[in-house]
């Protein structure tokens, strides 16, 4: 089977029974994990705004702010409490995908020229193999 390859986002196993997750209202709940989701999909490092919590309605907002999950600032826009300590940050993010599409560049290379001795001049990996 191949691997997943869509964006994902972390949660423990331990964080539906979390005692400030455990407290929330299904709604909020729900609101809480969108959040989440959505920062990462938006890669906002865990920021967003109050059209975002509202989504569910002002009182799920309101209730994940008055639990600690969330936090008003001062520009009026919101964030996700310790978003950062658990989901991959934006530049994490652009890293990793930038390692990846050089990584099957570099596959890419050594398929169709290092295995069969063959040359490109417009091939970066054929240029350094060359200067060696």
């Amino acid at each position: 089977m191949a691997k997943d390859t869509r964006p994902y986002f972390t949660l423990t196993n331990e964080y539906p029974r979390h005692r400030k997750i455990r407290a929330l209202s299904d709604k909020a709940f729900r609101l809480h994990v969108e959040l989440i989701a959505d920062c990462n999909d938006a890669r906002s490092d865990g920021k967003f705004t109050k059209l975002e919590l509202n989504s569910r309605g002002p009182k799920a907002g309101k209730e994940l702010i008055d639990a600690g999950l969330v936090t008003a600032l001062e520009d009026g826009t919101y964030e996700l409490h310790d978003y950062l300590s658990h989901q991959h940050s934006r530049q994490q993010i652009e890293a990793y995908q930038s390692n990846k599409a050089e990584a099957g560049v570099y596959g890419a290379h050594v398929r169709h020229h290092e295995k069969r001795g063959r040359f490109d001049p417009g091939c970066i990996h054929c240029q350094e193999a060359q200067k060696r």
